[in-house]
């Protein structure tokens, strides 16, 4: 019965999503456009038909001709790629996503006209279609529960401990230790182990037991506060990568993280009792641009939303390069900003850099990310230019992971830039965070916001893996949730980016 009912739901659902979602402060890096466009509900029903291996990419797949085969490469057939989009979007998250084929959407005009619409496109709030049926569809992206272990690792609790066989066997294997802690007062060691590659949690810890017989492995299994915790129809984008929350100050002691942005507005609700530190690397004389785009990423990593929605680095030290002005109602960074911003962030010592822009090559900015890349994690969002646009720098630079965004649906945002740089997904379509305009939350939409959920991962993968920024993005990608084609795409990267521990520091 319960099945029925929402698959009658849904259909009806789909026919009375907005048109278009809101949409971010148009952010410019050189000459390119980002984070603009109507964006619809995001999802980009072209390519989930193209799920095709998964049944021919659904209903949408055949719906409009538009959402068939390879995204319908063009016109998108009668109905403007719209209602066989969104469908085939639902059905091609179960098979292939597709690479680089078209959404199938060029055809829908009211969707699409905002390409080249540099205005603020943000509304106040969640429509109310949107907001139902989020409330009544919280279960389908974990509003309902998901697992209650930690799917990439198993424990190891012995007395005393692992011996140097034990070690030397379960290492063979392909397991890894994640971390051990001897316990002084129960006389004994727990350990955390990755998975090999290959092998689910109930296979590794049959391998586990028959290699180490003497200890005691289990899955790492989660233990929730007994508490309502944040609504799934606001919480969607934190519950989709199985974000637990975390105490207020547990990224306090950690290194400080840093954006290269516009202004932010440290008097925001939101963000008066954050630790935020500014600094202008504009030129004499330069007029900064409006903290609109600047505040909704700060708020996202270290804010306190009156809706209740948690910061996804709680406590951080945030440190924000101004470096975007103001030109003819557009905000633009040059290069030269964009590396003082770097070279000063770094000087902070800080070890995860945000750069949600974009724009074309540049040889200095290039020297500066790769010097930078030694001791820091470099993220950068994969751009807004459509699946066919030019590659986005500094995300395309291989020092830098590139972060394309989807929806609640895990469908790509459908003017999402794709290309064989992009590394990683993280939500980005209809994500709450805080505006300067009259209200004090709006959604925003754009790979730029999906940028801070990648800081967040890598903050965690850090912690995990000692400090080490390489084996921290190796991390990532390896516990990354496949989406698409099987393995890494042009869409999607890796997947689904996953937080890989429970720390940040």
């Amino acid at each position: 019965m319960r099945l029925a009912v929402f698959l009658i739901c849904l259909s009806l659902g789909l026919a009375i999503l907005p048109g278009r979602m809101p949409t971010g402060l148009p952010v410019f890096f050189a000459d390119a456009a980002a984070d603009d466009g109507g964006g619809g509900d995001g999802g980009d029903g072209g390519d989930g038909g193209d799920g095709g291996d998964g049944g021919d990419g659904g209903d949408g797949g055949d719906g409009g001709d538009g959402g068939d085969g390879d995204g319908g490469d063009g016109d998108g057939g009668d109905d403007g790629g719209d209602d066989g989009g969104d469908d085939g979007g639902d059905d091609g998250d179960d098979g292939d996503d597709g690479d680089d084929g078209d959404d199938g959407d060029d055809s829908d005009d009211s969707d699409d006209s905002d390409d080249s619409d540099d205005s603020d496109d943000s509304t106040s709030a969640l429509d109310d279609s949107v907001q139902s049926l989020l409330s009544l569809f919280g279960n389908v992206f974990g509003g309902g529960g998901g697992p209650d272990f930690v799917e990439t690792e198993i424990v190891a609790f012995g007395i005393p401990g692992l011996s140097p066989q034990e070690r030397g066997a379960l290492n063979a294997a392909g397991f890894r230790v994640l971390s051990e802690d001897r316990l002084g007062s129960l006389n004994a060691t727990i350990a955390r182990l990755l998975l090999p590659a290959g092998l689910d949690v109930e296979r590794a810890l049959a391998v586990a037991r028959s290699l180490a017989p003497n200890l005691v492995f289990d899955l790492n299994h989660l233990y929730r506060p007994s508490a309502a915790g944040c609504p799934p129809a606001i919480c969607w984008d934190r519950q989709l990568i199985e974000m637990e929350r975390l105490p207020a100050d547990a990224c306090r002691r950690g290194a400080p993280i840093a954006i290269i942005d516009t202004q932010v507005a440290k008097n925001h609700p939101a963000l008066r009792n954050a630790d935020i530190r500014t600094r202008s690397v504009l030129a004499f004389g330069e007029r900064p641009a409006p903290p609109d785009h600047g505040t909704a990423v700060a708020a996202l990593l270290v804010g306190e939303s009156p809706s209740g929605i948690p910061p996804l680095t709680p406590g951080a030290r945030l440190l924000v390069a101004e470096a975007f002005t103001e030109t003819k109602g557009k905000a633009a960074a040059n290069a030269v900003a964009i590396v003082r911003g770097i070279d000063w962030a770094m000087s902070q010592n800080a070890r995860v850099i945000a750069m949600s822009i974009q724009g074309r090559p540049n040889a200095a900015l290039e020297l500066a990310v790769k010097a930078s890349a030694r001791r820091a994690n470099l993220v950068a969002a994969a751009g807004n230019d459509g699946p066919k646009g030019k590659p986005a720098y500094p995300a395309a630079y291989p020092e830098v992971m590139a972060v394309a965004a989807v929806d609640w649906r895990k469908r790509p945002y459908r003017n999402g830039t794709r290309g064989k740089y992009v590394e990683i997904a993280a939500p980005g379509v209809g994500v709450l965070s805080a505006t300067t305009g009259g209200s004090t939350e709006t959604t925003w939409t754009g790979s730029s916001f999906a940028v801070p959920f990648v800081v967040a991962a890598l903050l965690r993968a850090r912690a995990e893996t000692k400090g080490d920024a390489t084996e921290a993005r190796r991390l990532l990608t390896r516990t990354a949730r496949d989406l698409g084609a099987k393995g890494r795409d042009r869409t999607f990267g890796h997947g689904l980016v996953q937080m890989p521990g429970p720390r940040c520091w």
